[in-house]
């Protein structure tokens, strides 16, 4: 790869996303990963993350949740991040990622080569997005499978759609997450499993919420982060390109 061409997207119904294109040699399997993020937005880790795809070839949608308020909320403390994921609309970020799956039909990517990359919040997104859409494949990290309550801005959980997945589906959770418990986890695989669907899920062993997160030492679980990723490349690499290994 010769570099990384970098845009930003505006569609329509008010979305938007940076674009991160590889240049690169035009016999690659054109592939697209949608990001999406944790509820700290677009930050410099998820950048990183997007840069590292483009590594492997991927052109990268890293959408902005924010994008119409033009600044993240307040997330300094604990009840501030609760507030703020109670207060994302999951209808309007499911829109919105519909919005960018349109473009990618239209910008000569198949949805069999598109893959959903989400972290936390992001996770729970590309899950309930992969029971709407035929994509190729999606990823979580750390994704909540059930809410408390649902409301009017999250009226349906993962656990509630399990059944309906149109794509394979990756997830990765440490055994020490305080967000998402082991029984939480059970009920949504032995969802999957009773409709058959395609996943596979690791549990990393004394790994908390957010462990891929480098720039947060009292969480960043190194080995566990660098299994994750490789495992999170292997399976993109053969789902969106057919491809046996990581890169």
């Amino acid at each position: 790869m010769n570099g990384i061409d970098i845009e930003h997207l505006s569609f329509p119904g008010g979305a938007s996303c940076r674009l991160l294109r590889p240049v690169q040699d035009t016999q690659v399997v054109p592939a697209l990963v949608v990001m999406l993020a944790a509820i700290a937005g677009v930050n410099d880790y998820v950048v990183t993350r997007a840069r590292n795809l483009c590594a492997d070839g991927y052109t990268v949608a890293v959408l902005d949740y924010f994008g119409r308020e033009g600044a993240v909320p307040d997330i300094s403390t604990p009840q501030l991040i609760g507030e703020a994921v109670a207060a994302l609309d999951d209808r309007r970020v499911l829109a919105d990622l519909e919005e960018i799956l349109g473009w990618a039909r239209t910008a000569g990517f198949p949805l069999s080569n598109v893959g959903l990359l989400g972290f936390c919040i992001g996770g729970t997104y590309a899950t309930l997005a992969s029971a709407q859409h035929a994509i190729g494949c999606a990823v979580d990290y750390y994704g909540q499978f059930d809410y408390a309550s649902r409301t009017e801005r999250k009226p349906i959980a993962p656990v509630d759609v399990a059944e309906s997945l149109k794509a394979p589906l990756l997830c990765h959770y440490g055994d020490w997450d305080r967000l998402v418990g082991r029984d939480e986890i059970d009920r949504f695989t032995s969802r999957l499993r009773t409709a058959q669907k395609p996943y596979e899920l690791f549990i990393y062993g004394g790994a908390p919420h957010a462990f891929d997160e480098w720039f947060r030492p009292a969480v960043f679980r190194p080995a566990a982060s660098s299994a994750a990723w490789q495992r999170t490349r292997t399976f993109l690499n053969w789902h969106l390109r057919g491809r046996v290994g990581a890169h």
